[in-house]
């Protein structure tokens, strides 16, 4: 057992005695899990040439065939033990030589961008025999050894994220039962059903905040998915969102002098939001003889003000620069990003904050000039969308307010940094479902599909076509909707969104997409150039990375976050859902891609629309290596080149 689950195995007896046999019983589940995310990402990302050098081994009846010549005395043995292991003819396996080992990797399927989907026992051959791999670190020591300077670390992370996979799955057989039931009594059979009855038995229900919580295996492409160090298993279950516990979202003052807001309205930035908290938080600082004004009041995460006000900001504790205001409280529950939180059975906004943890391979802390560009980043969005009628359904979710603590250290200014976001519970019309981008991907408690998968069958059942009748239709209505706004905003503004699925929030109305909501500006690149071009001005932080003079920054961060992402994500689910052919549905977002280009012509930005089709369509695109960075510690991107899909579709779609 690891050390990380025998640490979950103490916190489950002291907390929850009875569920230490069901924890036991899913240990081998979550470390598959975690197992296969870093076993795909490696041959994705092709790290040390493994991919690209592995020998392809395929077994066809009793005949074994490999795509390699060599007859030395160490492929023998292989191919000796190879065959006393029960070989699927139905999967084809990559075989990675490595000096003493081969290391067998049983593929499933490979996507468009290298995706590659593993499966099944992954094999360690030697002279001795074989042996099944169990754990993500066990694969990274026979891979790596101490080849990689962060190879410890990324280990330690992959063995945190394996106990915590192993809780969530614990939990879910508990909660999933209980939805059942509930269903059940509603006469509900699929998700979406089940939460429009729901929402009208209860209107004060949050069917986007349960769809939010559904994601239960993290980010789909990261193998640090559930990563959280530096949290313990108390803290991951009571803020993980797949436990569903709502928890204190809690208050700090801190003297104005220090304080950064985008606030020009009101003495203190929250009173729009949170009027009731912000009284009690007056009347707090007035029973410690404090005068309020003199303060502002920053809205903190409860293990951020456990764990990390009163270390790093000790010496300002000390001098009253900032005071934890003990006994006030907003009831919250975390989102699919953990750090972004939604007040519990409340239309008031939802809170971005700072927690000093990493999870997949950043700390969750906010820069100050992702909390001060928040409302200006918004202003710019509002005036394009006013120019752009057309993409009335590709709507962004505003960001409100931001604050920071103004200090030249780093760790201090990251870490009292807070931003506000308008709450689409608000904005959804009667029967529409807010479906937060990784719940597309999410298992359905009750059908045991993915949302995804579910919605596209509610789509063929409203519209009286077979089950794969409808994955055609159902993708046109999505890609014709979110492709157009991506690429018009980057085209034509030189806005390229981070729009892979964890800032996406597609709206369904019987499994028909309505409306696209987008979110989080902190991650978008803006090619200043493009703009200028349009005459719109807008004065962002000094230091903010978002803002870049390189073109290529532009392209990247669209390509990869809209196409790669997310785009690769939704082709992936309705292919394994329908069994289409993967081209096909490529072939149709590239007429979408072609058919917006055209759409913007005329416009004066010809040599944009050149420039952005030949970066589009060109043969090779690079794929953003998560493995690499966290093996490498890089503090800077890291990129794979592979095939890009839009390359070689056919002549007509050009």
């Amino acid at each position: 057992m690891l050390e990380e689950e025998g640490i979950c195995m103490r916190f489950l007896m002291k907390q929850q005695a009875s569920e230490v046999n069901r924890y036991m019983a899913n240990l081998d589940k979550g470390r598959k899990g975690i197992l296969h995310k870093l076993a795909s990402s490696i041959l994705r990302e092709n790290i040390n040439n493994f991919y690209a050098n592995a020998f392809t081994l395929k077994k066809m009846g009793s005949v074994y065939i490999v795509n390699q010549e060599k007859d030395t005395k160490k492929w023998k043995a292989f191919f000796k033990h190879i065959q006393e292991y029960p070989i699927r003819e139905d999967l084809t396996y990559k075989v990675v030589e490595l000096s003493e080992t081969f290391i067998v990797f049983p593929i499933q399927h490979e996507f468009a961008f290298q995706r590659i989907e593993t499966t099944d026992d992954i094999l360690s051959i030697n002279s001795s025999g074989i042996t099944c791999i169990k754990l993500a670190s066990e694969l990274c020591e026979l891979l790596f050894g101490k080849t990689q300077v962060n190879l410890d670390h990324f280990m330690d992370e992959l063995n945190n994220g394996t106990a915590n996979l192993a809780l969530a799955y614990m939990y879910e057989e508990l909660w999933k039962k209980e939805i059942q039931k509930e269903a059940n009594h509603l006469g509900a059979d699929s998700t979406g059903d089940y939460l429009l009855k729901k929402k009208k038995a209860d209107p004060g229900f949050s069917q986007s905040l349960f769809l939010e919580q559904l994601v239960l295996d993290g980010h789909h492409l990261h193998p640090g998915a559930k990563t959280k160090m530096g949290l313990n298993p108390e803290d991951v279950f009571r803020y993980s969102p797949e436990f569903h516990q709502p928890f204190s979202v809690r208050f700090v003052a801190v003297n104005r002098k220090y304080v950064l807001t985008t606030s020009i309205e009101t003495q203190h930035f929250l009173e729009p939001y949170f009027p009731d908290q912000l009284e009690e938080c007056i009347m707090a600082l007035r029973n410690i003889g404090v005068t309020p004004d003199a303060y502002e009041i920053i809205p903190v995460h409860e293990w951020q003000y456990v764990h990390a006000i009163p270390s790093v900001y000790e010496k300002e504790l000390d001098e009253g620069t900032i005071i934890m205001i003990e006994g006030v409280k907003l009831e919250a529950e975390a989102t699919s990003s953990f750090r972004t939180v939604h007040p519990k059975n409340s239309s008031s906004p939802s809170l971005k904050l700072a927690v000093n943890s990493q999870m997949t391979s950043t700390i969750r802390s906010i820069s100050t000039q992702t909390a001060m560009n928040s409302t200006l980043f918004t202003s710019m969005i509002k005036t394009i969308m006013d120019r752009e009628p057309l993409l009335k359904n590709f709507i962004p979710l505003n960001e409100i307010a931001g604050a920071a603590f103004n200090s030249n250290e780093t760790l201090k200014s990251r870490n009292l940094t807070m931003l506000l976001r308008e709450n689409i519970e608000q904005e959804l019309k009667e029967d529409e479902l807010a479906v937060a981008g990784p719940a597309l991907y999410a298992q359905s408690p009750l059908s045991e599909q993915t949302i995804l998968a579910e919605l596209v069958t509610t789509y063929a059942k409203a519209n009286n076509l077979a089950k794969n009748s409808g994955v055609f239709p159902f993708f046109e209505d999505y890609i014709t909707t979110v492709i157009p706004g991506y690429l018009t905003l980057m085209v034509k503004y030189g806005v390229a969104l981070e729009g892979h699925l964890q800032n996406s929030i597609p709206v369904f109305k019987e499994g028909r997409l309505s409306r696209f909501f987008f979110r989080d500006w902190g991650g978008a690149r803006i090619y200043q150039e493009r703009l200028d071009q349009q005459g719109i001005e807008v004065t962002f932080t000094d230091g903010s990375v978002s803002v870049t003079d390189q073109q290529a920054d532009m392209h990247n961060k669209l390509y990869y976050t809209v196409f790669q992402n997310h785009l690769g994500e939704i082709v992936r689910q309705l292919v394994q859902y329908s069994g289409v052919e993967e081209d096909a549905l490529w072939k149709r977002v590239k007429h979408v891609c072609n058919d917006t280009l055209h759409s913007l012509a005329n416009q004066g930005i010809e040599e944009n629309i050149a420039s952005d089709r030949e970066f589009l369509f060109q043969p090779k695109v690079m794929h953003k290596s998560l493995t690499k960075m966290r093996l490498t510690d890089a503090k800077d991107y890291c990129y794979t080149e592979v095939a890009n899909p839009l390359h070689h579709m056919d002549k007509e779609c050009e």
